[in-house]
């Protein structure tokens, strides 16, 4: 049995902040899916919009000997990922150990600013602020 992630993207135009969510179990290619739409939206790569990404009810499959092909298929992004900020919403412990390595990796060679939250509250209010 296969289990299937999919993603759902949208932009809260008052807040200028870009929504995605995860569900199910989400792998590399996922993850390369989601960021390959992502780059479409104007309101990502020239009105810099913000990320809150939520995997509440997801489980990331990911390896640490995965990060450095996912990091190196980044770098076309560089030019609008410097700066940005990223709240990521977690609920399942494995799952927020597997990001909070990535986000170490993420953020010293992007310049990004990714933060972990428990709550879609606090989420939304550290973009913001």
């Amino acid at each position: 049995m296969s289990e299937i992630c999919d993603f759902t993207i949208t932009a809260d135009h008052f807040l200028k902040i870009i929504r995605y969510k995860h569900t199910g179990v989400v792998k590399k290619d996922d993850l390369y899916a989601a960021w390959r739409e992502l780059v479409k939206l104007k309101e990502f790569t020239q009105l810099k919009y913000n990320l809150l990404t939520d995997y509440r009810h997801s489980k990331i499959e990911i390896q640490t000997s995965d990060f450095g092909s996912m990091l190196e298929s980044m770098n076309p992004m560089r030019s609008f990922l410097n700066g940005k900020k990223q709240s990521i919403i977690i609920d399942d412990p494995i799952s927020m150990a597997t990001t909070m390595l990535f986000i170490k990796k993420a953020t010293s060679q992007f310049g990004m600013k990714i933060d972990i939250f428990s709550t879609e509250e606090a989420a939304t209010n550290w973009l913001l602020f």
